[in-house]
């Protein structure tokens, strides 16, 4: 009986700390895992947003293209009925 309460006495702390290290692991594990998922959902959020500013900024360009394209079929009319003036100038 005595054998048996000596062993135990060095067998059950040796388990329990066995127990607890892979319950502590697991643990650590599952918080990096977590840590992880938050990293991810706050990148991919971010990343909507980005995402979301292209495409309003591509459509922006879009229509200053469009505006720019209008300004200059103006800017070549403008000139086509100035070519035929004569410039006047005085000189000192």
């Amino acid at each position: 009986m005595e054998l048996l309460t000596t062993i135990l006495q060095f067998v059950v702390p040796i388990s329990t700390f066995v127990a607890g290290l892979f319950t502590g692991r697991r643990k650590r594990n599952n918080d990096f895992l977590a840590d992880l998922q938050k990293s991810i959902d706050l990148l991919s959020e971010k990343n909507k947003e980005l995402v979301e500013e292209v495409v309003r900024l591509r459509s922006e360009i879009v229509k200053l293209k469009s505006e720019n394209a209008a300004l200059r079929n103006e800017v070549e009319e403008l000139n086509e009925k100035l070519s035929n003036i004569k410039t006047i100038t005085k000189k000192a």
